[in-house]
């Protein structure tokens, strides 16, 4: 199965099925196109449904948006009910090359202990790499995405059970997500890759790149171009993930060290200008100690408590 999602981005979602259309038809397998419309406006819904017209593609249109994860774990649960071996979960923004499915599907196909594969993704605007192969510092809570294809090749090879790939084009074994869960709905998007890699790897499973494989994604590559909710969730989420991952050899004053990490993150947005997204941030932050998960909301006022943390972490770290 093939899950794709469409949140207001009909154009999009058509140009992704147009560069599939060619891999399907080369395909012996039983394969199902499945567009989830995430709560969609009428206008982009019904341009979705006129632009996939007569093609060999299944549309569920859900009432509200239930996120990156909600989304794909419809899509998810409906592969097992229909006894589906593989889910490939694919961005709508992204393209792919011909022959990319059948590398995908042979290369999780060689182990049975592979549970996740994903293909290189190139910037659609200039072919470099922009996601291969990602690793986890525990010691210092970051993320290492490896770019060079000799190197993640290495690491694939010497520690296969610290890899994690993006999820813009991943193909999962359908058995190894009934034995971890799907993707965690607290998150809504962002950080559900790293989540579910850690997981994997937790009961076993591998997930590699498939060096041979390509897709192409769309890369802003400036803030002013993102939009702030994304803001606010990399902000809740990085700490949920690391909260919720983080092995116990590492959790000294984890909490503490989080939030002061999450403090200089929206200060640095201030300093630079971006003050919405400097709101967005603490709000994220805020819902996280909270325990508030799901949808982003971040349309609101920063409370005061938030406002004077962020005010005690630049005089803090003026000092440093």
């Amino acid at each position: 199965m093939v899950s794709i999602l469409n949140w207001n981005g009909a154009s999009k979602t058509l140009a992704c099925l147009q560069s599939m259309e060619t891999e399907l038809a080369a395909t012996s397998a039983d394969v199902t196109v499945l567009v989830i419309d995430n709560g969609s406006r009428e206008e982009d819904a019904a341009a979705l449904q006129a632009g996939i017209g007569a093609k060999n593609v299944v549309v569920q249109r859900l009432p509200h948006n239930l996120g990156f994860t909600g989304g794909h774990n419809v899509a998810i649960q409906r592969a097992i009910a229909e006894g589906y071996d593989y889910i490939w979960l694919l961005n709508n923004d992204a393209t792919v090359e011909t022959g990319i499915l059948g590398e995908l599907v042979a290369a999780i196909g060689q182990d049975p202990r592979v549970g996740a594969v994903s293909p290189v993704l190139r910037d659609a605007d200039d072919g470099s790499i922009a996601r291969c192969v990602s690793t986890h510092n525990w010691a210092k809570r970051t993320c290492g995405r490896i770019l060079s294809m000799d190197e993640a090749a290495r690491v694939q090879t010497e520690r296969p059970e610290s890899v994690w790939v993006d999820g813009t084009a991943v193909l999962f074994r359908v058995k190894a997500l009934q034995d971890v869960g799907g993707l965690d709905d607290r998150l809504f998007a962002y950080y559900d890759d790293n989540d579910i890699g850690v997981r994997l790897a937790n009961k076993g499973w591998y997930s590699k790149c498939v060096f041979t494989a390509t897709a192409f994604h769309e890369n802003k590559k400036r803030l002013e171009e993102f939009p702030l909710y994304l803001s606010y969730l990399l902000a809740r989420n990085e700490m949920l993930f690391w909260d919720t991952n983080t092995p116990p050899q590492y959790r000294r004053l984890l909490r503490l060290r989080m939030i002061d990490k999450a403090l200089f993150d929206a200060n640095r947005l201030y300093k630079n200008g971006f003050k919405g997204h400097g709101d967005a941030s603490l709000l994220g932050l805020h819902d996280f100690l909270h325990g508030r998960f799901g949808a982003p909301n971040y349309q609101r006022k920063v409370p005061l408590s938030m406002r004077l943390a962020s005010k005690v972490s630049k005089l803090m770290w003026a000092w440093k």
